[in-house]
């Protein structure tokens, strides 16, 4: 794993970045966010201040693909990233964009590092439970950020659009990786929204639920990772919805299940895998006849997408 550390630093004149040696080289006396653009060959990470939004340190890490399997190369990241919050703690929140699949080959790997914040977290209990953890859709971070300029559609005309922004406000960031630069801007995104509503909530959820037409497909798995094995099998959509990320979380019992999918899609356009024990949910097994998974698979994944797309 090549670990970048880039620190900007006034000359008087200008902002230039400075490259550090180490993580023991990162010192935040501020309060501040962690915001990170997670991918199977390079993470790109940035620490921000909450007060001015402040650019105070960017990392590379960099995946060696030929020696370095995925695994290996998260549980590497995690040790990183728990150094750097462990010795800075002042860090008090973490944002995390949701995978965005680009090469479908690569939805086992994204899935497993997605998780990689929220099991260091419960892995140092209680030492790190004043951080709070966000994830992130790419679609709403990038929209809010090129405001007033609308978002293209495209995976790369995105990154164009958000790179050429950015670069247009700070040129000294020239350097950095392009995911460097969707961390910086997703950290950008999360501090003005603190500064609106004290509450990364916001960024996370919508907060009104309007009902839409969707297409829906079940899995029944017993884990995470044997869901992502048939993923791609029972998604039917379009490829592009692929690329504007997909959000994985789980509901019990109590949920509405229908509420739940329009609640949590809000306005965005991207692909929901909902889970839930194969013991709850009795309504929602039955009207979508998915009795067989439910005494097959410890848990069944509803994916959910739009039926019209929004853009």
């Amino acid at each position: 794993m090549k670990v970048t550390i880039r620190h900007p630093i006034s000359t008087g004149e200008k902002f230039i970045l400075e490259t550090l040696e180490s993580v023991d080289d990162i010192k935040v006396n501020k309060y501040s966010i962690m915001s990170i653009d997670g991918s199977t060959t390079n993470t790109g990470i940035a620490i921000i201040s909450e007060s001015d939004s402040g650019i105070l340190y960017s990392l590379s890490v960099e995946r060696e693909k030929d020696t370095e399997e995925p695994v290996r190369y998260k549980i590497r990241l995690k040790k990183l990233v728990q150094n750097i919050l462990s010795k800075n703690r002042l860090i008090t929140q973490v944002y995390y964009e949701e995978p965005v699949i680009a090469n479908p080959s690569a939805v086992k790997n994204l899935f497993m590092l997605r998780s990689f914040i929220e099991e260091m977290i419960i892995e140092n209990e209680p030492d790190f439970d004043y951080i709070k953890h966000y994830e992130v859709s790419n679609i709403r971070w990038k929209t809010r950020f090129l405001r007033p300029d609308k978002l293209p559609s495209g995976t790369e005309k995105q990154k164009e659009a958000v790179r050429k922004k950015l670069l247009s406000m700070m040129p000294f960031l020239e350097p950095v990786t392009q995911d460097e630069v969707d961390a910086i801007c997703l950290g950008a995104v999360a501090c003005a929204n603190l500064k609106e509503n004290n509450d990364g909530d916001d960024l996370q959820s919508h907060k009104k639920a309007r009902p839409f037409k969707f297409n829906i497909e079940f899995i029944g798995a017993n884990s995470d990772d044997e869901m992502t094995d048939e993923l791609l099998e029972v998604y039917s959509g379009p490829d592009k919805l692929l690329e504007n990320g997909l959000a994985l979380s789980e509901i019990n019992s109590k949920t509405n299940f229908e509420n739940y999918i329009y609640k949590t899609m809000g306005d965005d356009d991207k692909i929901l895998i909902i889970k839930f024990k194969s013991s709850c949910h009795g309504d929602v097994i039955l009207k979508y006849r998915v009795g067989r998974l439910a005494q097959e698979f410890d848990y069944i994944y509803a994916v959910v997408w739009r039926t019209n797309r929004k853009n």
